[in-house]
């Protein structure tokens, strides 16, 4: 995206990982605010961030980004990254704002910024883009549509196709096309519509609910625990329970899940009042399940 991801925020010394850090409780609030998302859709890609395995400070490799393809590779070199090859979850944020809220035009020349990074988008070029984007088709195919595109698009003869030819070629497609092609969304339209039908029509979106805990946030701390094999012991300690009651929880339900589920139906029978949603979130802190945390309570069930 070259210079059309100049807004995104510097990796590795920004104002936000100065401030908090993934432990805190403003983690997805603070990314939020700064890149100009919303709480859902930084709770989303925090959980998309979450699969690669980020460091203490929300970092992790640009390397994590690729799939070993040439495309892919130009594309995450447009990333700003620390020395170290660092990238904060903060740029990630701003990079997912910049792909959801750009306009056509502003995507077709930050593609082109990415796709002539290295080299000129020469015939060179495009005999490699095209070999990658039809590995099936022979070789001596590749370099002839290779040859119909450079001289289609390249009007001035050049000898190869600059930012403005590439732009007008692709902007001739129908804009239905185009439109639907670069359209990627922070938030997907149907989880912003079940966002907004649960989000409550008073006061602002808080961080972390302190009043009651819904079935909602209950049923997704238990499959959440169990997807990432965390051990639900520590937590079920946290609410009071005893090692006798984890052990009656396993005897009653052969999965996981539902073990989890079970322990936390109990505390929650006996924690129905204001604030529940802040003791369970606490012992979720407290026993090492900070990023569950965030993603059970920083969305309105």
């Amino acid at each position: 995206m070259g210079v059309y991801a100049s807004s995104f925020h510097r990796s590795g010394g920004g104002v936000l990982l100065e401030s908090t850090d993934p432990s805190q409780a403003d983690w997805i609030t603070a990314h939020a605010d700064a890149c100009g998302l919303t709480v859902p859709a930084v709770q989303r890609c925090w959980g998309r961030f979450l699969t690669l395995q980020p460091d203490s400070d929300g970092n992790v490799p640009s390397s994590g980004f690729t799939t070993g393809s040439v495309i892919s590779s130009q594309l995450v070199q447009q990333l700003p990254v620390s020395a170290g090859g660092l990238l904060t979850f903060q740029t990630y944020c701003s990079a997912v704002n910049w792909l959801s809220d750009s306009t056509v035009e502003t995507k077709l020349r930050g593609l082109y910024q990415a796709m002539s990074c290295c080299v000129p988008l020469d015939k060179e070029a495009l005999d490699r883009l095209l070999t990658e984007l039809y590995p099936q088709d022979a070789p001596g195919d590749i370099r002839q549509l290779s040859g119909l595109i450079l001289r289609e698009v390249d009007t001035k003869n050049q000898g190869f196709i600059d930012e403005d030819q590439f732009t007008v070629w692709l902007r001739r497609l129908l804009p239905e096309t185009l439109t639907s092609s670069l359209h990627f969304p922070a938030l997907p339209s149907k989880i912003a519509v079940a966002h907004e039908q649960h989000r409550p029509q008073r006061g602002p979106i808080q961080t972390e609910d302190t009043t009651n805990v819904t079935e909602n946030q209950l049923q997704l701390t238990a499959a959440e625990m169990s997807r990432r094999r965390r051990d639900w012991r520590l937590l079920a300690n946290r609410l009071g329970f005893l090692e006798k009651d984890c052990q009656a929880f396993e005897r009653k339900h052969p999965e996981t899940e539902n073990q989890v589920l079970e322990m936390l139906l109990q505390w929650h029978r006996r924690a129905r009042r204001t604030g529940a949603a802040r003791e369970l979130g606490e012992a979720l802190r407290a026993s090492g399940n900070t990023d569950i945390d965030n993603q059970v309570f920083q969305l309105a069930f």
